[in-house]
């Protein structure tokens, strides 16, 4: 594995995890719609993401791709429901089913073409996704009661700093 991936998957495991930990650390403020959306997008988003790698790495074997990518965004989504409930962890495994077979068919598709570009892409989409997580979790906390410390004093700062990681990026090699 080149740099570039396994910098790209480091830093999807570390968004999660925080997201994870602060839902479950914060779960008696997050409401229950909240939570349910952010289940949902972190599902989606890793099975999407960690589907079009697959599909790239794993190119002209689908189902492997597809069967890999599936569990994993089932069981992100599923954990990510787990501090808040039934419903929210139906809908993350679901949002997880869905976004595994649409990375693996999106990475299988342009693995010819462009594998390199399509996964930078989706991994700096997936990164700013995940921002935006954080962000709504730490706002339906906020409301609710004041947060001691915040990932988003500076949003632009953080935004900034991810899009130059991503940009440098694209200047050390390939995928």
């Amino acid at each position: 594995m080149s740099f570039a991936l396994i910098f790209i998957i480091g830093i999807c495991i570390i968004q999660v995890m925080m997201i994870i930990i602060f839902v479950t650390y914060y779960q008696k403020w997050v409401t229950k719609m909240n939570g349910m959306l952010i289940s949902m997008s972190l599902g989606m988003t890793v099975g999407i993401l960690m589907g079009t790698i697959l599909g790239v790495i794993l190119h002209g074997n689908m189902f492997e791709s597809t069967v890999y990518a599936i569990i994993i965004g089932i069981s992100v989504g599923f954990v990510a429901g787990i501090p808040i409930g039934l419903p929210a962890i139906i809908d993350g495994i679901l949002s997880g089913l869905m976004g595994g077979m649409m990375g693996a068919m999106l990475g299988d598709m342009v693995a010819m073409s462009k594998p390199d570009a399509t996964i930078k892409l989706m991994s700096f989409l997936v990164t700013m996704i995940l921002v935006l997580v954080l962000y709504a979790a730490e706002e339906s906390v906020n409301r609710k009661s004041k947060l001691a410390f915040s990932f988003f004093k500076h949003p632009f700062i953080l935004i900034f700093i991810i899009t130059i990681l991503f940009i440098g990026l694209n200047y050390i090699d390939a995928i």
